[in-house]
């Protein structure tokens, strides 16, 4: 494996010239997919490690390096590529595949100024999207997944997506050659989660496939889609915890907010952070609750752990409408309710004027499911569907 340094990176690492290798040769398949461009950069006064491949300009971040990451390289490259491909599922025998394949770690400059201007990009991507960059840790594992989905675009060339090109070289390195290969480099674990609004008398609940390596802010994203909310309101997620503080998994860190918490009662953490196979299976269950006003409890709860070689979320099938957004809470919905089966009622034309741009609107599950594909980005609430 060769890892091609720009020149801030190699004199951090203390490498010579007379120690380092031709930057040539790794610029076609299957020697580009065996090598990766480095820089030594700062994000948000932070130094990080970008590494870019060179053959499907996939990244990964190594997050404030300590002096022995840096003493100990080699090491540090390795466990940060091992976490990428396994947060996005692939098997464990194809990154051993590809670990050797790629063969003893070795150093170089950087390969050309395009190369460069390509590792640049890679760059600018993460910046844009530094809210997924967790200073806790080390290896980041939640960047590589956004921004692998980030269209790359090289001359006149088609545009492709780095996790999609990741994926069929990997099922090249390991034997794989045709369309299927692709799936058979992957095996996920998918979290089969029942998704209940908790009003009593009222059974409203949604079915989905969620991938475990999924943060909770993912799974915000496909509750908000599979209710059809808004995404208007604040959030959060409550997990109960015997003989230990109770964990309250957050939007974020924002002050005004942070200032209502109560740290003697629960442990806080970032929802972006937070992955969903660290609380599940250990605990079945969850609480989320959207929107403080009105109120809307959501309690999910761990079905079923299924074996797949697709890394998404799936919705299978739910029953009953939500509440309307900003109807009032559990009272105002059932006045709603109330109004709305009465034709005769003085103001059922209000307020079925005012709920039809509030209510869940009547979406096809295909139409449910292409709307998940995006989730992993971000969720938005679109008049048009």
């Amino acid at each position: 494996m060769l890892i091609q340094c720009t020149k801030s990176l190699l004199d951090q690492l203390g490498i010579k010239n007379s120690e380092l290798y031709s930057p040539e040769g790794h610029e076609q398949f299957p020697n580009s997919f065996m090598a990766w461009h480095a820089n030594l950069v700062s994000i948000d006064r932070k130094k990080a490690i970008v590494l870019m491949n060179n053959e499907t300009r996939y990244s990964i971040v190594i997050y404030r390096p300590s002096k022995k990451d840096f003493s100990k390289i080699n090491e540090c490259i390795r466990e940060a590529i091992i976490t990428a491909f396994r947060m996005e599922g692939v098997r464990k025998e194809v990154i051993e595949a590809y670990l050797e394949k790629a063969g003893e770690m070795k150093f170089s400059k950087t390969a050309s100024r395009s190369m460069l201007g390509k590792l640049n990009n890679a760059v600018r991507e993460i910046e844009f999207t530094q809210e997924y960059l967790d200073e806790k840790i080390r290896i980041q594992r939640y960047i590589s997944i956004v921004t692998g989905r980030f269209i790359q675009l090289s001359g006149n060339d088609p545009g492709f997506y780095p996790i999609e090109k990741m994926l069929k070289c990997l099922s090249l390195i390991y034997g794989k050659e045709d369309h299927e290969g692709v799936e058979d480099v992957l095996e996920i674990d998918l979290y089969q989660l029942n998704i209940k609004i908790n009003l009593v008398g009222h059974g409203i609940w949604r079915r989905v496939l969620v991938p475990s390596t999924y943060s909770f802010r993912h799974l915000h994203n496909i509750i908000q889609t599979v209710f059809d909310w808004h995404d208007a309101h604040l959030h959060e997620f409550v997990v109960e915890r015997a003989g230990k503080k109770d964990l309250k998994i957050v939007m974020d860190e924002d002050p005004e907010k942070m200032e209502y918490m109560n740290f003697d009662a629960f442990e806080i953490r970032q929802e972006q952070f937070v992955g969903l196979e660290e609380i599940f299976p250990t605990y079945g269950e969850v609480v989320y609750e959207y929107d403080f006003g009105d109120s809307w409890e959501h309690t999910i709860t761990l079905e079923n752990v299924l074996k797949s070689n697709e890394f998404r979320p799936t919705f299978v099938e739910g029953i009953g409408e939500r509440p309307p957004e900003d109807v009032g809470g559990e009272g105002g919905y059932e006045d709603y309710l109330r109004i709305m089966a009465d034709v005769n009622d003085p103001e059922h034309e209000d307020m079925k004027e005012w709920a039809e741009n509030l209510k869940e609107r009547n979406i096809s599950q295909e139409k449910i499911n292409h709307r998940l594909k995006q989730v992993i980005k971000g969720y938005h609430y679109s008049h048009f569907l």
